[in-house]
């Protein structure tokens, strides 16, 4: 234990005099999106985004339907414009809720249950 403290060395270094400044670009790495990990990745941040974009337009959706007043005239504007985005609101929400559901189920992997898998790839 005596031999210890001559082992360590304190000295710290200083940086670089007249280096300036050193600017750095960050590059994406291609290699990890193109792996089989960075592309599930990928999809799990879309499948995430498809189910917030779901929820807020089902906000929307439900918002722009009751706004619109019961005793307003059909034909007028506000009804008119209440409820084409009511409409608008409603295919987009479909339109991101089967979005979500098929990468959930790209992200799952459709069919790849391990009993069936392990029975077919072994067994057959």
């Amino acid at each position: 234990m005596a031999e210890f403290p001559s082992k360590v060395n304190t000295r710290t270094s200083s940086p670089a005099q007249g280096g300036g400044a050193v600017v750095s670009t960050l590059s994406p790495d291609l290699g990890f999106v193109r792996s089989s990990l960075g592309a599930l990745m990928l999809l799990q941040l879309l499948m995430v985004f498809n189910v917030g974009a779901t929820v807020l337009y089902i906000t929307a959706f439900i918002t722009c339907s009751s706004s619109v007043e019961l005793t307003s005239l059909k034909g007028s504007q506000p009804y008119n414009q209440r409820a084409a985005a009511s409409f608008f609101s409603c295919l987009v929400m479909i339109a991101y809720g089967v979005s979500a559901f098929l990468s959930f189920q790209a992200w799952r992997g459709v069919g790849s249950n391990a009993a069936t898998s392990q029975m077919a790839g072994g067994y057959a």
